[in-house]
This record gives structure tokens, C-alpha cells and sequence, in this order.
């Protein structure tokens, strides 16, 4: 049985031309939900609200319960309910986001796991289960940590995980940790929910850490929400030549906090750690069908950027071998693509701007 005041709060937060910030004004006018839908033309149906919350398989949290986040109350335009699947006793703890490029590095992936990893016993790690860095903070706290202290945030409603790719690890993340959004099922896709997905990430987290962000991107967008709401922004800085790390630059530039390590983030936040580093174990990838070579060149190259990366680690993420590998970086280098080390490692070509 579905409860009376949640059937209510979703038909006025859902019914035409009420946002959040009209639902509030109404809630401060007319008290309950149940009243202030006796005020509008055209109220969402109940009957049609009760039958999308049952598919929804979900558990759902409205704003004037303990357990909704505090943080989230910073913004006028607060989601007034949440539907979430997993451990709730997450949003508990203090909350940290990870966030970045989609197209990511290798690097930058292996750092935002590192990070999320050593900070998963102390918070919980927000992100917004995207391709690339997102990805790379749930998987590697999944993997690696036994405290599966990560949140993920979604666009759109649990019918439509995006991208379909994570849908896998959002049933994971379900199990072991917890996902949540506030769109419910049945909502048409639309842009803005990346705007909405983005906001509730800054405005649930007390710190966001920025790994590759391009000046125009949705991280950059993220961090400035969580500017404007006092937020405190660290960020890992990258070659001044790399599109990814431009944004993420220019952040620091501004004043941000520059920041290495889980040990530089602790100390943002006025933690006292020893600095020790915890072992990072990844869990091997399945192998992939066969691809032609300008796919998987093209592959090898957006996950570099122009900070040297072992070959090796190269294959492990590539599932290639070593051998195969070696030739298709040798086509690259002919080509001035990348760099090859004696060191055995490879990076982007491009000149240091200084």
C-alpha cells in the first residue's frame, strides 16, 4: 500500500507548470500537498501516480523526512522526493562527488578509482554513473572497497539507465550501494534531467573533485553549482595542452585547491591522516570482438593524454597483447601521434605550453 502523502506530494511535484520551486511556494501557502492540489487547473491523476510508483519497485524519501540529505535543502529548487534502491544509510555519512571527462584517460580513470577508493571508508562517493570518470569512481569502489560507499545519480528514472552500457552496474550499484534520481519512471527523455542530475550531485556533496573537465562540459557546469552554494571544489591538474584537463586548469587558476591524492583531499576538509596509500586491485575486463585498426587506434588515443602511461596498462585496458599493441603505437608514433619512452611508456605528442 502505497502511502496517502506520497501519492499526493508526487501528483503536485508532476502535475503541469509546478517545478520545485512553485511546489515549495505552494507547500508554504497552502501547508500539505493534499491541499494545494485543490488548487490547480489540472492536477496529475492520482490513479495514474499510484500506477507508476508501484512499477517503480523503488523506495521513496520526501523532503521533511530525517533521512532526505540536509545539503540538498541548500537550493530553493530542492527536489521535494527522491526514489532510491540500495543502502539509504549512505546519504548518512558525509558525501564527496567525483566527477570528469566521459572520454577519459586511462589516467584519468586509474586516479578517480584511486581517489574513490582510499575515500570510501571516510564518505560516500557521489557521482552520476556517466561513461568515463563516473564509471571509474563505482566500479573502483565496487571492486576494491568493502564499504561500497558510493551514490550514484540518475538522469532519468530506473526504466532508462543512461548509458544502457552501465545498466549492469547500476544493478550492482542497487545491491551493494545506492542509486537514486528524482525522475520517475515513464518521464520522456529530455536534456535538462543532465542539468537536474548534476545539480542534486553539487548540492548533495560538501566537496567535489574534478578529474579532466573541458572548459564547456557538464563538470565544469557542476562545479559552478557547487560554487554558488559554498561548496568546497578540488581538482587534479593536468597537461596545459590536453582539452580535458583545460577546464579542470583553469578551476585551479581561479582558486581552487590542487590536489594529488586522498591525502591532499583529507587535508582540504581538515582531516589529520597518515599518509599511507591503499592498494588498488582491478578486476580483469572481458575480452572484446575483434575491431579494424582504425577503430582501435582511435581507441588507444582517447585513452591517452600527455601524461606517460605504461604500455602494459595500456593493454590491460585495450585487451590487447603486448606484441599487437606495440604495433599499433609504433603506427602512431610514424604517424605523430604519440611518444613512446624508454621507460616503456607512452603519451600523447604535443608541446609543453609555457
Amino acid at each position: 500500500m502505497i502511502d496517502e502523502v506520497v501519492v499526493d506530494w508526487f501528483c503536485l511535484i508532476n502535475s503541469r507548470s509546478v517545478g520545485p520551486k512553485t511546489f515549495w511556494a505552494m507547500m508554504r501557502n497552502y501547508k500539505t500537498a493534499k491541499e494545494s492540489l485543490r488548487h490547480i487547473t489540472d492536477p496529475f491523476p492520482k490513479e495514474r501516480a499510484i500506477k507508476i510508483l508501484k512499477s517503480m519497485n523503488c523506495s521513496v524519501m520526501l523532503a521533511n523526512e530525517p533521512i532526505f540529505p540536509k545539503l540538498l535543502k541548500r537550493s530553493c529548487s530542492c527536489p521535494p522526493m527522491l526514489f532510491y534502491k540500495g543502502n539509504n544509510a549512505l546519504l548518512s555519512k558525509r558525501k564527496i562527488a567525483i566527477i570528469g571527462a566521459r572520454n577519459s584517460s586511462i589516467t584519468g580513470r586509474s586516479i578517480a578509482k584511486r581517489l574513490a577508493t582510499n575515500l570510501a571508508g571516510e564518505f560516500s562517493i557521489v557521482s552520476g554513473l556517466a561513461r568515463g570518470i563516473d564509471t571509474a569512481v563505482h566500479t573502483g569502489i565496487l571492486e576494491s572497497s568493502s564499504n561500497k560507499s558510493t551514490i550514484a545519480v540518475l538522469p532519468f528514472g530506473f526504466d532508462n539507465v543512461y548509458p544502457r552500457e552501465n545498466l549492469r552496474l547500476c544493478k550492482e550499484l542497487s545491491r551493494n550501494a545506492l542509486v537514486l534520481t528524482e525522475i520517475p519512471n515513464g518521464r520522456p527523455v529530455d536534456q535538462g534531467a543532465f542539468q537536474a542530475r548534476n545539480r542534486i550531485i553539487a548540492l548533495l556533496s560538501e566537496a567535489i573533485v574534478v578529474i579532466e573537465a573541458a572548459v564547456k562540459s557538464g563538470t565544469m557546469a557542476t562545479a559552478k553549482i557547487a560554487l554558488d552554494v559554498g561548496c568546497e571544489i578540488l581538482v587534479v591538474p593536468g597537461s596545459p595542452v590536453d582539452p580535458r584537463y583545460f577546464g579542470s586548469n583553469l578551476l585551479i587558476k581561479n582558486g581552487a585547491t590542487l590536489i594529488q591524492s586522498h591525502i591532499d583531499v583529507l587535508e582540504a576538509l581538515g582531516h589529520n591522516r597518515e599518509n599511507e596509500q591503499l592498494e588498488i586491485k582491478y578486476a580483469p575486463q572481458q575480452p572484446t570482438c575483434t575491431q579494424d585498426a582504425s577503430s582501435v587506434s582511435s581507441k588507444i588515443l582517447s585513452m591517452l593524454s600527455e601524461t606517460p602511461i605504461s604500455i602494459d596498462e595500456i593493454a590491460v585496458h585495450t585487451n590487447m597483447s603486448v606484441r599487437a599493441l606495440l604495433c599499433v603505437l609504433s603506427e602512431l608514433e610514424i604517424a605523430g601521434s604519440v611518444v613512446k619512452y624508454s621507460t616503456n611508456e607512452v603519451a600523447l605528442s604535443g608541446k609543453l605550453i609555457v
